[in-house]
């Protein structure tokens, strides 16, 4: 991971795009793991049908990760022969093998007797030089990397990573790029970009529990919460993270919570409860691998069912998902602001593939616009009902303890004054209330995108976007140019402009990464395509790749 990340970064300093995604056993610590980048000098979105280089540090369980890593016969793999042979999961791509002495001493000659323990910045060093990175961006990577770790350790690897790349000329391979063009990027993964959103937006709490893939997003984010004077609480569980966001949205400050499918699955009944009680809260779930404990390092968009009717009772919500890694950022900021002015839960829908693959991207400007709570517009010389039944069914929510608008947040059925009540004229006002604000729910311009031409709709979310936009780019190139429409917002539907971006269109695929076809579903549940449309869907943990789409449109 280390070296696939010294890589990137170093690609990027030198002006070019980039992906790094990762692949790594369910080891809580330490373990077999493949780093798989792409660099380019345009933007990246999602990985390639095959791979040019794979350079083995070595073959502990490779096999393990072979169909997750595409050879063919001109791909070309490097490895130290001391290593061994190379496996049969490898070696039956047919690519040219060929070897490199990344272990000798001489080679190296780290100091203290480091030797051997720098493979990975040597190899990574020998590709930077193989496609042309200049050697000052491969140390300002490896600086920036091992920031606060000691000078000693720095240069031990940047020592590595100098001998790699006067290895690098003796391979005699062709790997270089044409010439990039500087400018200011960022590097960035999607739970980064996610978290970031969130600060963007006013969260100044969460809380949560450790899980995989989900785990590095609050890690990132713990630090900068803090500097923003916010905190981060780690609960003994998932009930108790997603009971202490609420409490802290309760009390007059934006709260998320964010899990994984397991530890969503344990968070539903507070889920009901924030609907019930109309308090806002916005729950980040980083799909992985299910059911049950599933793969938990491996990727799935298999939580469609539950983000979207997860709970007892009619408990409606609002459910997004990002469009790519750059889109992490805008998406998560605008679920903070509908979460806060509709009063209720917003679940946000990212996946492993897209939350930790580390991209390099432009920057936008472009945010969405920001929305508070309602905390007040009550006349003072009337009893204040906090769920007062309306013309508008998003009623003030005033911070606890202000004088005269005090409210209590109840489960129960309740009335207009909060008070538990069990008549049936309270119980449906109260649900058609909650209802109201959903279906009255307009996003604009942030109900999803659509890019191409042509009487061929392929309709995706979330990670598998990239591929299909890649395809379409494919596709368009051989004279069969297609659609690719984009959800971000799953639930409610967008039904207007899902329909004007499907005006034309005669043949309708919808693409997804779960057995159940749960998108697919969803959408004919809603009749928001018709019944001819076609399903594409598998589950993980293999991503699609954009042949694999390109080949059933055509």
């Amino acid at each position: 991971m280390t070296a696939g990340a010294v890589f990137l970064r170093a690609a990027a300093n030198a002006g070019y795009y980039g992906m790094m995604t990762q692949l790594f056993g369910a080891q809580v610590r330490g373990g077999e793991s493949a780093a798989l980048v792409q660099v380019s000098t345009e933007p990246i979105e999602a990985q390639p049908d095959r791979y040019d280089l794979f350079v083995a540090l070595d073959w502990d369980k490779v096999e393990q990760f072979a169909a997750e890593i595409p050879l063919d016969e001109a791909s070309v793999i490097v490895a130290d022969p001391e290593a061994g042979a190379v496996p049969a999961g490898i070696a039956k791509s047919k690519g040219r093998v060929v070897s490199l002495k990344m272990s000798d001493p001489d080679a190296i000659r780290l100091e203290r007797g480091l030797y051997g323990k720098r493979v990975n910045m040597f190899a990574a060093g020998a590709v930077c030089a193989l496609i042309g990175v200049d050697a000052k961006h491969v140390q300002a990577a490896i600086e920036n990397i091992f920031e606060g770790k000691g000078a000693e350790l720095i240069a031990a690897n940047v020592k590595g990573a100098v001998a790699g790349a006067a290895a690098a000329p003796g391979l005699t391979l062709n790997f270089r790029l044409d010439q990039a063009t500087l400018a200011a990027r960022w590097l960035i993964s999607g739970n980064q970009a996610l978290a970031l959103g969130a600060l963007r937006a006013g969260v100044r709490f969460v809380g949560c529990y450790p899980i995989t893939p989900a785990t590095d997003l609050v890690e990132w984010l713990a630090p900068h919460l803090k500097k923003l004077g916010g905190r981060l609480v780690l609960g003994e569980d998932e009930l108790a993270a997603i009971n202490l966001a609420l409490g802290a949205s309760y009390a007059g400050t934006p709260a998320m919570t964010v899990t994984s499918g397991p530890g969503f699955s344990l968070m539903v009944e507070t889920l009901g409860l924030a609907v019930a009680a109309e308090i806002p809260m916005v729950l980040i779930d980083v799909m992985r691998a299910g059911p049950s404990t599933g793969i938990a390092s491996k990727t799935e968009q298999s939580d469609v069912n539950l983000a979207i009717y997860g709970a007892h009772g009619d408990a409606p919500r609002v459910v997004l998902a990002p469009i790519s890694v750059a889109d992490c950022i805008n998406t998560a900021e605008y679920a903070v602001y509908v979460a806060e002015s509709l009063q209720l839960p917003v679940i946000v829908l990212s996946d492993q593939s897209l939350g930790q693959a580390t991209t390099v991207i432009d920057p936008s400007s472009e945010r969405p616009k920001p929305l508070k709570r309602r905390t007040n517009g009550v006349a003072a010389d009337k009893p204040f009902k906090r769920y007062a039944i309306g013309p508008d069914p998003i009623t003030p929510m005033p911070l606890p303890g202000t004088p005269g608008r005090e409210w209590v947040a109840e489960g129960l059925t309740h009335s207009e004054a909060g008070l538990p009540a069990s008549g049936a004229g309270v119980h449906v006002a109260q649900i058609n209330k909650r209802a109201k604000k959903v279906q009255r729910f307009d996003p604009g311009k942030y109900w999803g995108e659509s890019w191409g031409e042509g009487d061929i709709a392929v309709l995706a979310f979330g990670s598998t976007i990239g591929p299909a936009r890649a395809a379409a780019r494919r596709l368009a190139a051989a004279g069969h140019p297609i659609r690719v429409i984009a959800l971000r917002v799953l639930s409610p539907l967008p039904m207007a402009a899902l329909a004007r971006a499907l005006d034309g269109v005669h043949r309708i695929i919808v693409v997804e990464q779960n057995h159940g076809a749960q998108l697919y579903h969803h959408l004919i549940g809603q009749k928001a395509i018709p019944p001819s449309a076609e399903s594409v869907a598998r589950p993980g943990p293999l991503p699609y790749r954009p042949s694999e789409i390109a080949s059933y449109v055509v």
